[in-house]
């Protein structure tokens, strides 16, 4: 079973398959329906895994293991009846869709097979397709990272188009993903960025992306924070981070967002997640039952699972960042740009003359006076 490449002509090309017949895929277009011989039966959610019990566990063993490794996690759209992933070889995507509750073979992502698919992640209630290729822009030669995603419509795929221009001008690197009201977290690689990476968001609004701006203090650092997943309500923020007493190696880590609508100060997830090796690319699954992550270090190169429930257990161990004069400030060039913001605890800050910020239980006030934001 093979993918087709798209057909010369408009925007939403029809794949044909062996015989002529169109097969529907989902999201996914596939020119046959029956499984490769050398794939086995796989029924049931997951791949047909089954889910782990305690800690983490690689998804899939001895199925899943492409000879160049992952470059990404295992991605599910809405309905968890397709599965993508990234190998390290060239941006190759590959998918596999469960039809009448059994699993197809791996078929390859056609949509760019010269600058390549790279890291999907299926959005805006699965009518997109996003994923990161090195395709050049007509206004801009060069090839890098960007973001771009393809459509459905009636007649099938739409040709891959770029991310609005404001996100595409902003360098990124590796995985990036969605809230369900469309905002965009990714990977900052611009000169201004606190560490050698941050984490930034665009919203979007009336279908258009917003100037990217920094995600703040909670979660980023002087180290490189990268591979963000935001939850779907933007409740929460998984992503990866350099630990310099382990020399340099990543760890993931994880931020609540505030009612005041700042980030808590992140923490490590511990090793019920994390090991002596690197973690990173974390998705949790639209059913919001499991946690994947991508394990790489020497010869380790898996995805792993683990039960969602790790996030509610951190939730009472993380503590809110401080107010500052820098932060007021931020908060109304948010609110001139037309941002939506929660002033409360920047108010409270102001009339206690005190550092201010809501933690996840609620208001919290810290013994501080308000000042300039730490050098």
């Amino acid at each position: 079973m093979s993918f087709q490449k798209p057909s010369d002509g408009p925007p939403g090309h029809r794949l044909r398959g062996a015989e002529g017949i169109l097969a529907a895929f989902g999201w996914l277009l596939l020119a046959s329906l029956a499984p490769a011989a050398d794939f086995p039966e796989l029924r049931g959610p997951y791949l047909g895994q089954t889910p782990p019990k305690r800690g983490a566990e690689v998804f899939a063993p001895g199925i899943l293991k492409p000879e160049t490794g992952f470059h990404s996690s295992v991605v599910f759209d809405e309905d968890g009846d397709t599965a993508c992933w990234t190998v390290m070889s060239a941006g190759r995507t590959f998918c596999s869709r469960r039809i009448d509750d059994q699993w197809s073979s791996p078929d390859l992502l056609p949509f760019d097979p010269e600058y390549g698919v790279r890291e999907p992640f299926f959005a805006h209630g699965d009518q997109r397709l996003y994923f990161l290729s090195r395709r050049p822009l007509p206004h801009d030669p060069v090839e890098r990272e960007r973001i771009w995603y393809v459509e459905r419509t009636e007649a099938g795929w739409s040709d891959p188009r770029a991310i609005d221009d404001v996100v595409s001008a902003h360098p990124t690197h590796w995985q990036f993903s969605f809230t369900d009201s469309g905002d965009l977290y990714f990977t900052s690689e611009a000169p201004d960025v606190r560490g050698e990476q941050d984490i930034y968001v665009s919203r979007r609004r009336d279908g258009v992306f917003t100037e990217p701006e920094s995600v703040g203090d909670g979660v980023n650092t002087d180290l490189r924070e990268f591979c963000p997943f935001i939850a779907p309500d933007e409740s929460y923020l998984i992503f990866s981070r350099t630990v310099p007493e382990e020399r340099g190696r990543s760890d993931l880590f994880v931020s609540f967002r505030t009612p005041g609508g700042s980030w808590t100060e992140a923490v490590n997830m511990g090793d019920a997640v994390n090991s002596l090796h690197n973690e990173t690319s974390p998705i949790v699954t639209p059913d919001g039952r499991h946690l994947f992550f991508l394990r790489v270090s020497g010869d380790i190169n898996d995805v792993f699972w683990t039960s969602a429930g790790i996030i509610e257990e951190l939730r009472g161990s993380v503590r809110a960042v401080p107010v500052t004069e820098a932060a007021l400030l931020s908060d109304i060039e948010r609110f001139e740009r037309g941002a939506a913001v929660d002033f409360s605890c920047r108010i409270a800050a102001l009339i206690r003359g005190r550092s201010v910020c809501c933690a996840p239980a609620g208001l919290e006030i810290i013994d501080q006076p308000v000042g300039p934001a730490p050098r």
